[in-house]
């Protein structure tokens, strides 16, 4: 059983995934609660801003990586139990 780099893959979307769910719940709360001023805006607006550029150059820097590299390579391991169990 081979277990490549996919899963910290997997991972760093289920962190961006709760980012986004909490940036969205902050969103709203500022639109449904705040004041309706320039301030409140340009706030919202420069932090959708920031994180996208953030999330932007995360995602071009994971495409550089090759994703399905061995990260844990599992068959030598089943292989010496193999020749522990008894031969039926």
């Amino acid at each position: 059983m081979v277990i490549t780099l996919s899963i910290i893959y997997y991972i760093f979307l289920a962190a961006v995934f709760i980012f986004v769910l909490y940036s969205l719940f902050n969103i709203y709360h500022l639109l449904r609660f705040g004041f309706w001023s320039v301030t409140n805006i340009a706030v919202i607006l420069i932090y959708i801003v920031v994180a996208g550029l953030l999330l932007y150059f995360a995602f071009s820097q994971l495409l550089t990586i090759d994703w399905s590299q061995p990260l844990l390579n599992m068959n030598g391991i089943t292989d010496i139990f193999k020749n522990f169990m008894p031969k039926i």
